[in-house]
């Protein structure tokens, strides 16, 4: 009976920790789509190699976030 209630657990976590990596890979797709559309050479070669590297990606879509996202998306609403 005990076990039982283990597997819920671990069911749960594995499926919060999956929940959560989704949700930073679709973080990671949108940016690298942004990148594509702007075709900034830089960016693309950091984020095919942030992909293999694992967490690296992560730092350089946050980076990208918060470097040239937010820059363009402030420039684009004062036009």
């Amino acid at each position: 009976m005990m076990m039982d209630y283990f597997w819920g657990i671990g069911i749960y976590w594995m499926f919060l920790i999956f929940s959560f990596f989704l949700l930073l890979f679709i973080f990671w797709l949108w940016m690298f789509i942004e990148v594509l559309k702007k075709r900034d050479v830089l960016w693309i070669i950091l984020f095919l190699v942030g992909i293999f590297t694992g967490i690296l990606g992560l730092i350089f879509a946050l980076l990208y976030y918060f470097l040239e996202y937010e820059k363009n998306k402030k420039g684009s609403k004062k036009k």
